[in-house]
């Protein structure tokens, strides 16, 4: 990881209980919750993967790599109503400014919603 990205990699705890939806169904909430914010995207929300409603997730055999944050490794989202192929990943080798979210998982595509309410 360049400084660069280092200096624009902000990784820290979410004041509040984060909810993801999939499909309008939550499919995970937590407490203990990380965000990433880097400059130019939006933010990320980073969950333990035991706050994740069991029986959902499938791997993937997708990988992709991002800078700073190493190997992605990918899952599918499947529940009663829909499947979201490779919508929910995690970083097992995040390290540097991002070894927070190591093993962490986040969640994205259209039909994916994030809100964070109080505790």
């Amino acid at each position: 990881m360049t400084a660069d990205e280092t200096a624009t990699a902000n990784v820290s705890p979410v004041s509040g209980r984060v909810h993801i939806f999939f499909d309008d169904a939550e499919i995970a909430s937590s407490a203990n919750a990380l965000q990433v914010v880097e400059a130019g995207r939006e933010p990320q929300y980073f969950v333990p993967l035991d706050h994740v409603h069991p029986g959902i997730l499938e791997a993937s055999d997708t990988r992709r790599t991002e800078p700073g944050k190493g190997e992605a490794h990918f899952y599918t989202i499947k529940t009663l109503t829909a499947d979201g192929p490779d919508e929910a990943w995690y970083f097992p080798y995040a390290d540097g400014a991002y070894a927070d979210i190591r093993d962490l998982i986040t969640f994205g595509g259209e039909r994916v919603k994030v809100t964070v309410s109080d505790v």
